[in-house]
Formats: structure tokens, C-alpha cells, sequence
């Protein structure tokens, strides 16, 4: 029972610390990123600066790396996502077209994801039930969702930050196929806290396996540090919001605070946050999703 107090009590600020740690990387690296962009692809065309003239050695080691990341990476995941799918993002992140414009893109959707985020937090944080849930859940809740939404903030700006530096747009706007296809539906079944709470985790791994498959579609390795560090970041999201939905489950509402009784939780919940051996990637968005 140690370990379930311990697990509960320090996920709100590893995440802070895990947070704290992705920013300071990938803001650190986003010089070395635009460096390494502008040696590949010296200058920008007139009708679209994110698409730069290219060397054609240069051209061919980039395809022949993301070709290498992307076949340790991603086939490894076939047994989940299913053949189709890690064929198909193969082949498009192997191809000429994505060779010229993937980092830029990949930026654009990651920004794109943390936008829905922030949109969908702000929408349950309204929801009459969320705002009558009563203390010491509810301060808990409102305390973890403000600090989630500024977090998701700070990473759409550094991947706006990095599209912009390449060459590229910021993105403003929010995933609309995630919206249209996954958001929009699920929005009606969102009656109750439990509802809300297992949303967000979902909403969060869907941000993780994303940044874990581009992490392996990237160029640049500061880059991949960037989307590997801030998919850390998501997935200690989720850990807590698992553990919120657990306690929630058990009718321990409760103990939805920091630090919970240790002797009234069950001790299925240490567990219930962290599920999976290893992430998945069946639920990762396609690179170009969200891009300009």
C-alpha cells in the first residue's frame, strides 16, 4: 500500500518536473534545429518558404535516415497498429514529397493536437457537474487541470516556434479530423465526471503514440528530443488522470487529493496508471493531420 500513496501523491509533480525538463530541451534545441534545416535546405521558393531548394545528396542521406528511424520504429508496431497502417505512414514519410516539408509539418500537427487539448480541458472544465464536484476532489481537479492546460499551451507554442523557424506557419487552429471524427461524437456521452476523466486520458494518449511515431519521422535530433520529452509529458498526464478515474470507480472520491489515506485505497490503483508495458502506436495521427 507504500507504493499507492507514493505513485499517487508525486504524479502531479513529476509532471510539473517532466514538464519543466521537455521545455527546457526542446526550447534549447530549437536554435540547433533551424540550423541543421537551413544547411539541408539552403533557400526558400517564393510561393511557399517552408519548401526549399534541396541537394540532392543531401536529400537522399534525409530519406535514407527517416527510412532506417522509421523501419526500427514503427514496424515494430505492426502487431498493434496493424500492418495497414505503419505501411501506409511508412511509405508517406519515405517519400520525396514528405522529405521537403515533414519537420515543418510534423510541428503543425503536434500544434494542432495541443490546441484540441487545451479547447477540450476548457470545455469539461465548464460543465456543470465538473464545477460542482465537492472538495477535496474538486480543488484537485481544477488545480491539476489548470496546470495541464498551461503545460499544453507551453507546447503548442514550442512547436509553433519550431514550424515558424523552419520556414513554416503557426498553427492555430485545432486537429479537425480528431475534432470532427473522435471529439465531437464523444461529446454528448460526456454526463459525468468518470466520462470527462476517461476522455482526457484518451485525449492524452492519443498526444503520446502521435509524438512517439514522429519522434521516428523527424530529421533533426533535437527535434526528436522535443517530441520525445513532451510525449513523456503526456503520458504522465494520463497516469494521473488513470488514477483519478480508478479512485472515481471505487466510489473513493475522497481521496482525490494530495496526499490520499493510504489505508482506504485499493491497491489496484497504483496500477490502474500505468496499464501498458510499452505505448502503442494504433492511435497516433498521420504527420500531415494537422498541418498547413
Amino acid at each position: 500500500m507504500r507504493s499507492t500513496n507514493q505513485t499517487f501523491d508525486n504524479l502531479i509533480e513529476e509532471s510539473a518536473d517532466l514538464h519543466a525538463d521537455a521545455m527546457r530541451e526542446t526550447n534549447s534545441g530549437l536554435a540547433d534545429v533551424v540550423e541543421r534545416t537551413r544547411e539541408i535546405r539552403p533557400s526558400g521558393t517564393s510561393d511557399h518558404p517552408s519548401r526549399t531548394s534541396v541537394d540532392p545528396d543531401e536529400e537522399r542521406i534525409y530519406r535514407q535516415d527517416r527510412s532506417a528511424a522509421l523501419g526500427a520504429g514503427l514496424a515494430a508496431s505492426a502487431a498493434v497498429a496493424g500492418a495497414g497502417f505503419v505501411t501506409a505512414m511508412f511509405d508517406w514519410l519515405s517519400s520525396p514529397a514528405a522529405a521537403a516539408g515533414m519537420d515543418v509539418q510534423a510541428a503543425q500537427t503536434a500544434a494542432s493536437i495541443e490546441n484540441l487539448a487545451i479547447a477540450v480541458y476548457k470545455k469539461a472544465a465548464g460543465l456543470p457537474f465538473m464545477k460542482n464536484i465537492p472538495n477535496p476532489a474538486g480543488a484537485t481537479v481544477t488545480a491539476f487541470v489548470t496546470k495541464t492546460v498551461q503545460q499544453h499551451t507551453d507546447h503548442a507554442g514550442a512547436f509553433n516556434a519550431a514550424a515558424k523557424a523552419l520556414g513554416g506557419k503557426a498553427q492555430t487552429g485545432v486537429d479537425s479530423v480528431l475534432m470532427s471524427k473522435v471529439v465531437n461524437p464523444a461529446l454528448p456521452t460526456l454526463t459525468s465526471p468518470l466520462a470527462v476523466v476517461m476522455f482526457a486520458a484518451d485525449l492524452e494518449y492519443v498526444a503520446a503514440q502521435t509524438y512517439a511515431a514522429e519522434t521516428a519521422a523527424v530529421s533533426d535530433k533535437t527535434l526528436r528530443g522535443a517530441f520525445s520529452s513532451i510525449m513523456g509529458v503526456e503520458n504522465q498526464h494520463r497516469a494521473i488522470l488513470l488514477a483519478v478515474a480508478a479512485l472515481l470507480k471505487n466510489n473513493l472520491a475522497d481521496q482525490i487529493k494530495i496526499p490520499p489515506d493510504a489505508g482506504a485505497l485499493p491497491a489496484a490503483t497504483a496500477m490502474a496508471a500505468f496499464p501498458d508495458s510499452f505505448l502503442p502506436l494504433n492511435q497516433a495521427r498521420p504527420a500531415t493531420e494537422g498541418a498547413l
